[in-house]
């Protein structure tokens, strides 16, 4: 168990980490602003336990493996910006029904398995949130404090609570937001905006794909 100090320094380094703007950000900001507050917090709890596969994976050995591998991290690298292309492309088909009386409709429960499962996707096809937790994590294990598996674990849920707080919060806002916008613009400044929320995701696979995108 690591003792209190390392606790707090590690919250706290892991909080400005997460506090930095990134990929993932953006595409729980995207996901709100298209689907509201619903889709946006769902899409959120998707990117959080990818974040926590990622952290048991390291306290099992698996992501050190997985670093060792260069077309490993290639492939998940280009599967993850090769999603995002498709859920923009996704978007901006869909802006043509906007204003179809007889659209289908998903249940709150496909919903919200569908909003879990991309936000799901998006974070556990970024490798860079492996290199960065064997970089980061040893910083803060100390072999005197007991098993180095369960001080991996238990940082590792500091990590994704405090992740999870600010990201629902990202994907909550913009979701209020964007209905807020809605309903006072209508469904043609609606369409407009879609065609930006496309865009961004079109642009976040992009950037992932020639650079790789950062896990937080």
């Amino acid at each position: 168990m690591p003792s209190a100090p390392t606790l707090a320094a590690f919250a706290g380094a892991s909080l400005l980490l997460i506090l930095f703007p990134g990929p993932s950000m953006l595409f729980l900001v995207a996901r709100g602003a298209a689907g509201g507050r619903r889709v946006g917090v769902m899409s959120a709890l998707g990117v959080g336990s990818a974040t926590a596969t990622f952290v048991l994976a390291t306290a099992l050995g698996l992501t050190a493996v997985l670093a060792t591998s260069a077309l490993a991290l290639s492939v998940l690298r280009f599967a993850g910006a090769a999603y995002l292309v498709w859920l923009g492309i996704g978007v901006l088909r869909s802006r043509a029904t906007t204003s179809a009386p007889e659209a289908p409709r998903l249940t709150v429960r496909q919903s919200d398995w569908t909003s879990w499962r991309q936000g799901y996707l998006v974070g556990i096809a970024n490798p860079k949130v492996a290199l960065f937790f064997l970089a980061f994590f040893p910083q803060f294990l100390d072999p005197a404090r007991g098993s180095m598996t369960g001080q991996i674990l238990v940082l590792g849920v500091v990590f994704v609570l405090i992740g999870l707080v600010f990201d629902t919060s990202y994907g909550a806002l913009a979701g209020t937001i964007s209905t807020r916008m809605a309903r006072r613009r209508g469904r043609k400044r609606s369409a407009r905006g879609k065609v930006a929320i496309g865009l961004t995701y079109i642009g976040l696979g992009g950037f992932t794909a020639a650079t790789g995108s950062r896990a937080l």
